[in-house]
């Protein structure tokens, strides 16, 4: 999903095209044009845990930062997979929790399920 909306921000807020966006962020034209379609990485995608995922102040800002260093040719491409990378395991660490208890309020403030699968030692 982070490639997804990254992608969609260099191509329009910096006006990239499909191909220079692809090169930029290491994957093909073609996953370029479905991110930004929508039928992949729920960019446009109405489903709730995208939204709360999309919507997130840190990922919001994250988005923003990769996408002016990619667009600015500030960052390779490694250094974009490696700062993907790093945001992607931030939101594990914390906020895919928080998603899961808005979205399923059943399983409990006691939950333990990401602590367990991304080995942290607070989920809140």
């Amino acid at each position: 999903m982070l490639r997804a909306l990254i992608a969609k921000e260099i191509s329009e807020r910096y006006g990239l095209n499909q191909e220079e966006s692809a090169k930029k962020l290491g994957i093909t034209q073609s996953a370029v044009s479905y991110y930004l379609s929508g039928s992949r990485g729920a960019v446009n995608i109405r489903d709730s845990g995208a939204a709360v995922l999309r919507e997130n102040p840190r990922v919001k800002s994250a988005v923003r930062e990769i996408a002016k260093a990619i667009a600015e040719d500030r960052f390779t491409t490694v250094q974009a997979i490696r700062a993907l990378c790093e945001t992607c395991m931030a939101i594990r660490s914390t906020d895919v929790c928080r998603m899961h208890m808005h979205l399923l309020p059943s399983i409990g403030e006691n939950c333990n399920l990401c602590g367990v699968l991304f080995k942290t030692s607070s989920q809140t």
